[in-house]
């Protein structure tokens, strides 16, 4: 099991010590782990995960890496799966929600159950929170019922406007919103603690009221930390592998691995070689790689993104990887600079991302944005694609963690579940990390 940082274990801590808990932590600082302490700490033998469909994967091999306890590892991608009566089980929200899936979980009734991305279930009268929280978001009737503790996990619980709390504290903590003896409805808590406009469509919220006051009623029940608060425990630069689900279409894919003659790149990855030397041979494959990854690395960064993410800057190589996630995050307010960049464009895009709160996202391609620039307005890195050349990758993170960068800058390098490439992604980043260890 690996090491927690000091404020991690608090935070596990502060979870297991509660019936129901909220870690807000800010995105980057671990929340995952910490969960899965927490349920190390209660002795939990069943534990059922909820998360955006993208992250499954990802909490599989997180508990692999973290816990303490030996439990069996379920990841549920269809309802023709069977559940084990223990262990970890790992489902989707929208897989949670239909009736056949549903009706088996909940006769798990686990230990501890985990909302992560909780914010996904700030609409009471959505199919897939009445599945967690029940029809009435009280509890009763949802998967929450039978969980004898529940960890609510996110960055911005409330994404939009305060009355998107209502379900998670109607379900979880009652006390917090009872008044005069009575939990408040949602259009108490709409009065007290919300401004609104009413119209023939329904209700608009357009701001809050009383917040110090919910803030107060919320405190008991909610952990949240940002990176300064924290910074004392945190390493300068991080680096991490997130795991995300390959699609089971990729046949094109998938042949091309089962072409390869794999066994010098097996012997390179065993041997801790120089992995640049067998790219040559790879081409075709590594093209297809990245095409695979484009969907779930969209996927996972309009999660982050909506979860409290502030900006992000995003590395890849091939320029059809590049204009797909260009295609996919346009609502983010995109910024691109790559080898067809102009000069005059290049410090637009650089300015802008620096500068313009509304442009969140900067996708370079490795060789053209990943030297001689500054991109501290972000602390979050993500390689959609690295390279063989770890020098290569730890120049590129560089853009980000330089002078004027005020935060722990967070590195991670996605790659695909069951793929070749997750061996070498796992060996890249390792070699990069060692790097910036010796010379940072």
């Amino acid at each position: 099991m690996e090491i927690l940082f000091p404020y991690q274990i608090l935070g596990a801590s502060f979870l297991a010590g509660k019936p129901s808990a909220l870690l807000a932590d800010e995105m980057g600082l671990g929340k995952t782990p910490q969960t899965i302490v927490a349920c190390d700490m209660l002795i939990a033998e069943s534990v059922l995960v909820l998360a955006p469909a993208v992250a499954r994967i990802n909490w599989a091999r997180e508990f692999q890496r973290f816990q303490s306890i030996r439990r069996r590892v379920t990841v549920i991608d269809s309802s023709s799966n069977k559940l084990p009566r223990n262990g970890v089980v790992i489902c989707s929200y929208d897989l949670a929600s239909q009736p056949e899936i549903l009706d088996l979980l909940m006769l798990r009734r686990p230990d501890v159950l985990i909302l992560d991305e909780c914010h996904f279930l700030k609409c009471h009268r959505t199919q897939r929170t009445q599945a967690v929280f029940g029809p009435k978001c009280d509890r009763v009737g949802g998967l929450a019922e039978g969980a004898r503790h529940v960890f609510a996990l996110s960055g911005t619980p409330a994404p939009n406007h305060p009355a998107e709390l209502w379900p998670l504290l109607q379900a979880l903590f009652p006390e917090a919103i009872t008044r005069n003896g009575q939990v408040m409805s949602y259009r108490t808590f709409l009065e007290r603690f919300c401004r609104f406009r009413e119209n023939q469509h329904g209700v608009r919220v357009t701001g809050g009221r009383n917040l110090q006051e919910l803030r107060s009623r919320l405190a008991p029940h909610m952990l949240r930390r940002r990176k300064e608060e924290v910074l004392s425990d945190l390493p300068p630069i991080r680096f991490e592998t997130v795991v995300l689900p390959a699609d089971g279409s990729l046949t094109e894919l998938w042949q091309a691995e089962d072409e390869l003659e794999g066994a010098a790149i097996k012997a390179v990855l065993k041997e801790g070689g120089d992995l640049s030397q067998e790219a040559i041979h790879l081409a075709k494959l590594r093209r297809l790689t990245g095409l695979a990854k484009v969907q779930p690395v969209v996927e996972l960064l309009r999660n982050d993104l909506d979860g409290g993410m502030d900006k992000v800057v995003v590395f890849a190589h091939h320029r059809e990887v590049i204009q797909g996630l260009v295609d996919g995050l346009s609502g983010y307010g995109v910024v691109v600079l790559q080898g067809s960049t102009s000069p005059a464009q290049r410090q637009i895009a650089i300015d802008g991302f620096q500068n313009n709160p509304a442009v969140r996202i900067f996708i370079g391609q490795l060789t053209a944005a990943g030297t001689a620039i500054t991109l501290t307005a972000a602390s979050n890195v993500l390689f959609a694609e690295s390279s063989w050349t770890p020098a290569d990758n730890l120049q590129a993170a560089m853009r980000v963690h330089r002078i004027g960068q005020r935060h722990g800058v967070l590195v991670r390098f996605a790659t695909l579940a069951g793929s070749l490439d997750e061996a070498i992604t796992r060996t890249v980043r390792r070699k990069t990390e060692i790097l910036s260890q010796l010379f940072d």
